[in-house]
Formats: C-alpha cells, structure tokens, sequence
C-alpha cells in the first residue's frame, strides 16, 4: 500500500511543482496538500472502503479546483493545466467510486453536474451508463434527452434513440411523452418549410409535423390525463403558425374524451381570451390549396381586438355553464371574470359588467359560493340603493347555503345600513337555529351594540351576553369573560362583581373567566386595598373547581398570598395545595412553587 500511494504522489509532482513556480501555494501550504492526499489516497485503497471516503476525496479536490480559479483572478495568471490536471483526477474518483457504488444516484447526479462543467463532451456517456442502473425514473430519461439535444442538435437520432427507449420502459410517463413531443415540434419548427411543387412531394417541415403528430396518436394509448392535452397544447401554442392542424386534432380528441369535465372548458375559454380562436383551425382545415398562404401567420392567429376576445371568452364560459351545471364550472367561470376585472385599465366597462352578468346568472343558478356572494355583495353596497338588493339576493342565497359565512355577509349588510331591527331578527334566527358555530356572528353583534352607545345598545347587549353565558357550549366562555370585562369597564364594578359571582358557579367551567376576574381586581386593588378580599375569592374558586389538576393554580395563589395577602396563610394554603392535588400532579407543583418563591416564575 506505501509503494501505492508514493507512486501516486509521485505523478502528481508536476502539479505540485507549478503550484510553486506560479507561487499559487507557499512550499508549507504545498507539503499540506500533500500530506492530506496521502491520507485520502489511504482511505479509499482500504479493504474496507465507504462511499464517505469517496465524497471526502472529491470535496477536498473540488474545493482545490475553486481554490485555484479564485487564485487565478488575483493572480492574472492562467493555470488551465493545473485546474485540468485536478478536474481529470475529480472525473476519475467518480468513475472509481460509481464503479463500487453504482446504487447511490445523488452520486451520479453530481457527477452529471460536474462534467458539464468541466468536460461536457462526456456528459452523454455518464447518462447512458447511469440509466443502466436508474432507468426506473422516467425524469432521468427526460434529462439526458434533453442535455443531448441541447448540447448538440445535430445528433437528433441518439435523441429520439434515449426517448424510445425510455418510452418502452414507461410508455405512460407524462413527462417522456411531452419531451418527445416538445422535442419533435423544436424540429418541425426549423426545418425548411418549401413546397416541391414539381415533384408534388410534401416539404421537409410538413414530414417532421407528421412525426409530432404520430408521437401524439401513441402517447394517446397510455395517457388519459386532460392535464396532459393541456400541456400539449400550450406547446403548440407557441408554434401557432405550424400547429393549426395538430391543435384541432388534440381539441377534437379532448372534447371526446373529457366531454363533461370543467377543466376543458376552462381551457377553451382561456384559449379564446389569449387570442386562439377555435374558428381559426376550423378554416385552415378548410383550406385545400397547394398555394401557401402569402401570411400563414396572419391568418393562423387572427388579431382580434381585447374586446372581441373577450366577448368570445365569455360566450365559452356561457356555454360551459348552462352545459354542465356544476359548482365547480361556475367557481371557474366566475374566478376568470373575478381575474379580468384585477386588471380595469383596458376595456374597464365591458369587463366590469361581464363580471357583474356573471354574478347575477351565478345566484339564479343557485351553485355560487360564497366568496362570490361576497364580491357580489360588495359591489352591489358600493351602488346607490344597492344595499336592499344586496339584502334580498343574500336572503335567497341562504336558503341554499346557511353556512356561517353567508350569515356573516348578511348580517355584515345590514350593519352596513344600521338596520337595527333586522340585525335583532337575524340574530334572534342564529341563536335559535346554529350552534357554537355561530360565535363569530354572536361577536359581529355584540360589537354592533356596543358602538351604539345608547340605552337600545345597552339593553340588547345585558339580553345577548346573558344568552351567551347561559350556553352549554365550551366555546362561549370566552364570550362569560367579555361580559365581565364589559361590566366592570362600561357598567360599575359591584355589577361585574355580582354577575361573576353567578358565572363562577355556572358550567361549564372556565379558568379563564376566573383569570379575567383576577386581572379585573388585581387593578381595582391599587386604588382600593379593600378590594383585596374579592381578588382573594377568585383563588378560592380556582382552587376550589381545578385545584386538583392544575398546580399553576395554587401557585398563583401562593404568590398572591405572599405579595398581597397574608403570610400566615401560605403554609395552610400549601398543605391544602397537598392534600388536594392528585398525587401525579404534586412534583410540578413542588417545582413551580420552588421556582415561583424567588420570583423566577413570576
């Protein structure tokens, strides 16, 4: 193994040599190098070799290789032999270490990078011995055909050559599909376009369209996604001039097979926005003639105006919805107008009242959701007396839906207006008919009375929190909470006191409304120290209604006994703490108590 490694370090003399005659590295950095590729030499010549030893060899040498490009621009010196001398040993380490590790296909992809880097010509060997090994991954398949045909479009055969052979290992791969495709068309599109007329044979660029249309017929038996079709066609789309045919074909196809899918539609009815108008393939089918056109482009893609196109969008869309009547075709539908509307400068007005067609035609058909109610709604309260038809549309709407939501969009309406009577009506309607559901619509009314600052408000306001707080549902306890607080703050404190004292007492029970009621008094007592005795009653029915399961507590108890009871009290109130607790909960109790007696927890 030692006459190994110094014939090895022997070799790499003349590298070690120019990095002192070019000064890159001083005569202690050089024996450094020297000394770590012995080390790294060692590990992979051992009997027990890992794939580790490899990376570290090769991280060392890439990191040399960067090191000696960082040198060169400050140096203004050009070291091409060196940097190919290290590159040549990076490529061989790979090669050695694939040759031993073939599984590893993180390995290979770096290699792959690497080379083309460094030395791009052998890239497409790696790829073909990398998918004798990884050939199960259709995407490793659809990279090499892809570098091949970037690298050099000449050698088109070895390219279909990858395809084919990738396509017969996975014929229904999407992604090998359309790079054969995209790949075929890149070809169609370049070839010479010039009719023998004295031969009557077809041009060079007609036969190729006939190889891209033949890969889409046997794609055609494997894959049945629409979202397939889809990318095909937007790959045409960018030869309009050359695809008139082909996309005729893929939309006469999609229509056949996805007949009732809103997907399609949609996509028709982008198509027809973006200026492809499906009548412009019907014409150049109808065309004949051996003369070409003196503007095939002209006429393949017809410049309509914004406003014709989308007229025609629409129309689509018209037609999408009354033909298939779904959910899901409306939410398309009205998105697109919703989208076209996000940009007003163009046609402003013919956009604004598609929109507003389509929200209208969507609440007769009784399948529009709410998020479009909501856009509805909006524009109909932005118009003089729109208001009650906004209300009357949304009233409709919720005898379909009577989710929370379109609630919300009603009652938000008629706060809009301040219709008092009708937000009683409607809330008097959510308490009898909606459970724990309804707390956000509870809170949107409840803040509505409380801005009224009136005596209609206040009254309204004592009959809905006690609504509230006599509710069985967990959830309104935060609603018990907003109730004292609005007492104490808006009322008196003796009222806040009194209502606490029956909520204390009232299930289900709630730690926060006794930590509402400690925050409360805790502010009342600066200003009077007699309050002290209600702030202590708050511990007591904590303690009492969780001092089994919650040390915290009686922690808090503590402290307030310490800071701003009676000492005297503390140790009773441990002991009680003690006995009181199930025994799974008295270490953390202990522990919080520890850390809470020299304040760290307080």
């Amino acid at each position: 193994m030692a006459e190994f490694i110094a014939e090895m370090q022997e070799r790499l003399l003349p590298e070690y040599e120019q990095m002192k005659n070019y000064s890159v590295f001083t005569a202690d950095q050089v024996r450094e190098i020297v000394s770590r590729r012995e080390r790294l030499f060692l590990k992979i010549n051992k009997s027990h070799q890992s794939i580790t030893d490899y990376l570290d060899f090769i991280l060392y040498e890439k990191h040399m290789h960067m090191t000696i490009v960082d040198k060169e621009k400050k140096m203004h010196v050009k070291l091409t032999g060196l940097k190919a001398s290290i590159a040549t040993r990076i490529m061989r380490l790979y090669r050695e270490a694939l040759a031993k590790f073939n599984h590893d296909r993180r390995l290979w992809s770096n290699w792959i990078k690497f080379s083309k880097k460094s030395n791009p010509v052998e890239v497409a060997g790696i790829y073909e011995k990398m998918l004798l090994y990884h050939g199960d991954s259709p995407d490793l398949w659809v990279d090499a055909a892809l570098w091949m045909y970037e690298f050099n479009r000449l050698n088109i055969d070895r390219v279909k050559d990858i395809l084919l052979r990738g396509l017969q290992r996975h014929p229904d791969s999407e992604a090998l599909n359309k790079c054969f495709f995209d790949i075929m068309l890149k070809e169609a599109a370049l070839a010479n376009s010039e009719r023998n007329l004295a031969e009557n044979t077809l041009s060079e660029q007609d036969i190729k369209l006939e190889r891209v249309e033949a890969v889409y017929r046997n794609s055609m038996v494997n894959i049945t996604q629409l979202d397939y079709f889809v990318k095909l066609l937007e790959s045409c789309e960018d030869h309009q001039e050359l695809t008139g045919k082909l996309q005729r074909m893929i939309i006469d196809d999609m229509q056949e097979k996805f007949p009732r899918e809103p997907g399609l539609w949609d996509l028709l009815a982008q198509r027809e926005l973006r200026g492809f108008h499906l009548g412009d393939l019907e014409e150049e089918d109808l065309d004949t003639s051996d003369e070409e056109p003196a503007s095939k482009k002209s006429r393949s893609v017809n410049a309509r105006s914004l406003k014709r196109r989308i007229q025609l969008c629409v129309t689509v869309y018209k037609s999408a919805v009354e033909e298939l009547q779904t959910t899901e075709m409306w939410n398309m539908y009205l998105d697109a107008m919703l989208a076209l509307n996000s940009d007003g400068k163009a046609e402003r007005i013919l956009k604004q009242q598609c929109l507003a067609d389509a929200l209208q035609a969507g609440h007769r058909s009784q399948l529009m959701g709410v998020k479009h109610y909501a856009t509805l709604r909006k524009m109909l309260c932005t118009a003089p007396s729109g208001r009650e038809a906004a209300v009357t549309i949304l009233t409709e709407a919720l005898k379909n839906d009577s989710s929370v939501e379109m609630h919300e969009l009603l009652l938000a309406t008629h706060i809009q207006s301040d219709s008092e009577p009708l937000i009683y009506e409607l809330f008097n309607k959510i308490h009898k008919t909606m459970g724990s559901e309804a707390l956000p619509l509870w809170r949107s009314v409840i803040l509505y009375y409380r801005t009224r600052q009136d005596s209609l408000g206040a009254r309204r306001l004592d009959e809905i929190y006690g609504l509230a707080c006599r509710a069985a549902w967990p959830e309104f306890g935060e609603l018990r909470s907003d109730y004292l607080r609005y007492l104490w703050q808006e009322r008196s404190v003796e009222l806040a006191r009194k209502e606490y004292a029956k909520l204390a007492i009232l299930p289900p029970m709630s730690l926060a409304l006794h930590r509402q009621m400690v925050q409360l008094e805790s502010s009342a007592a600066v200003r009077d120290p007699a309050s002290h005795k209600y702030w202590r009653i708050c511990y007591d029915f904590m303690a009492c209604y969780f001092g089994k399961t919650e040390p915290r507590v009686w922690v808090e108890y503590l402290a307030f006994e310490r800071d701003h009871g009676e000492a005297k009290n503390i140790s009773l109130l441990t002991h009680r703490a003690l006995t009181t607790l199930e025994p799974q909960y008295v270490a953390a109790f202990e522990a919080e108590r520890a850390l809470a007696y020299v304040g760290a927890s307080i």
